[in-house]
Order: structure tokens, then sequence, then C-alpha cells
């Protein structure tokens, strides 16, 4: 993008930011594909990309179905590269902050994030803070505390430990997403709330279609599908 396509102070649109976003993300997954994808083994994880054509589609529908607040604080529970908090702040304007264990990840989603700014991306406040999500120290370091977060989302990376800290720390009402995994109702003492089946055709550009199942555990899964779960404390 260039001077010429945005002027100063001019808001992007949602669908031009998203496609911004997702063009830096498509280079950097492609620099890493003759490494075999960019995945990444963390001392305490696995660091995995979030699918942002699916994540987008979802975080669209969970805030069109007030299914979440979005002027609450979002935490992204496993920065990884720093694409989730750059979508959820930097295209939807929720506040979000980005928990990361491993040091270089940490400083590649920042150097993400600033490039992104570079490129014309206005939105609400972002911040990529490292540590272990599940210690309450992590949080403190940065002057937050885990209850502070409205919205808690993890991609397929030590998904229980953080339900398990939603259950015993966040207030009643905070919402945990989870993207990737199967559905268990009352999963650590949470209620499971929405059960949503993300599912694309063959264009990989295409539309993402959302079904929402039943809140289940016996509820059929398409292993070529994306699903999120929404769970409620």
């Amino acid at each position: 993008m260039n001077s010429q396509e945005k002027s100063s102070g001019e808001q992007l649109s949602k669908e031009r930011s998203f496609q911004i976003l997702k063009d830096l993300y498509d280079r950097l997954d492609a620099a890493e594909h003759h490494l075999g994808g960019p995945y990444k083994r963390t001392a305490v994880g696995q660091y995995l990309p979030s699918p942002l054509r699916h994540l987008n589609a979802a975080i669209e529908y969970l805030m069109e179905t007030s299914v979440f607040d979005p002027s609450g604080l979002f935490l992204d529970a496993g920065a990884g590269d720093g694409r989730v908090v750059a979508l959820t702040a930097l295209v939807h304007g929720i506040a979000s902050v980005g928990v990361e264990y491993d040091q270089p990840l940490v400083e590649f989603s920042r150097a993400n994030i600033e490039s992104l700014k570079r490129s014309g991306l206005q939105g609400a406040s972002d911040l990529i803070i490292p540590g272990d999500f599940t210690e309450d120290e992590t949080y403190h370091r940065a002057g937050l505390r885990f209850e502070d977060f409205a919205t808690v989302f993890n991609y397929i990376n030590n998904e229980g430990d953080i339900a398990e800290k939603v259950a015993v720390s966040s207030p009643p009402g905070a919402k945990l997403l989870v993207l990737g995994a199967f559905p268990v109702p009352g999963y650590h003492g949470l209620t499971l709330e929405r059960n949503v089946m993300l599912a694309t055709g063959r264009d990989p550009d295409g539309a993402v279609a959302l079904v929402e199942l039943p809140v289940s555990d016996d509820t059929y899964i398409d292993l070529n599908a994306t699903y999120i779960q929404v769970y409620r404390r």
C-alpha cells in the first residue's frame, strides 16, 4: 500500500484492512513453506497459526449475534506471530492483548503488528506480552489482571490449561473462545454456549459458511471443517 491509497487520517474499511493483514501473513506463511509450514514448538506447547479467513468470519458472526462484547478487553492466549491480536485490534477495533511464551515469537509478532500499522491499519489498542498465559505474574508485569479480560481466545494450544484458568479466575459472564477443538459440555466447569462449524468450499478465497450445531459432545464432526466453541464462565 502506498501513500496515495490512503490519505492521512482516513480510516480503511474492515474489508481492506483484513486483506492487507491476510496478504502479510500469507507471505510469511509462504516463506516457511519449504520448512514444512509456519509451525514451531516452544517450551510450553506448539505454535500453530490460526486460519485467518475462518477466524475473521467467526469473530464477525459472534459480534453480530452478541455472543461476546467487543467493548471488553480481549486476550489471545498464545499469540504466536501476532495475527489474532492484529485481527481483533486493527481490523475489528477490539482492545486486545496477546501472551506468548517464546521470546523470538514475541518480537516477531510485535514487528508484524507495527508493519501493518505502517500499511495504514488503525484500530483499538494492542499489546503483546511475554510469559506463561496461566501465570498471574505475566499479567501483573504489564499492569494487568487476568480477570480484566472479558473474552479469552485460544487456538488448540494447552486449551485445557486456559479453560481451567478462566474457570478459576475470570468473573462470571466471561467468555472463552476455543478454535479447532471439539465441543465438551461442562469443560472445566464452564458452560458450552455455542458450537459453530466454519466450512469452506474448494475455492481457497471463497466465503466461509457458518453453521450452528447442537451444544453436545455427540455432534457429528466433519474433519474437513474448522470449529469454534464459546464457553461461558
